[in-house]
């Protein structure tokens, strides 16, 4: 997984990660923001996580949601759990869902956070 921590054009950070992990950018960057007192709770937790004190952790956003268990991180978009049976696709078509979800293992998002608590303290 490749990802690049950056500035948009008006100065705002931004995460911006590889194909496949894009809503873990995306998470970052809308929901997690530069808020530091969050970010250092996610690190705790992840630490809490990884020395078996806690089992699991729920953070809801504005559209999407963390969820932390002792393997991975999953970032998943609350679209992903509407009921669509009035517009399903065709038979022989799916919904393009891959930019709104994406999983990572503790080691690689606690990297990612820490990563990030540094580029937006500066």
């Amino acid at each position: 997984m490749d990802y690049d921590f950056t500035h948009d054009i008006y100065g705002a950070f931004r995460a911006e990660f590889s194909m496949g992990h894009e809503a873990l950018g995306y998470w970052i960057t809308y929901e997690l923001r530069s808020r530091q007192t969050v970010i250092a709770e996610l690190i705790t937790v992840v630490s809490e996580l990884q020395q078996r004190q806690r089992v699991d952790y729920l953070m809801e956003g504005a559209e999407y949601n963390l969820r932390l268990n002792r393997d991975e991180a999953e970032v998943r978009a609350h679209a992903l759990d509407s009921e669509f049976e009035e517009d399903a696709p065709e038979d022989n078509l799916e919904f393009y869902d891959q930019e709104s979800t994406a999983s990572c293992g503790l080691d690689d998002f606690i990297e990612i956070l820490e990563g990030w608590q540094d580029f937006t303290a500066n």
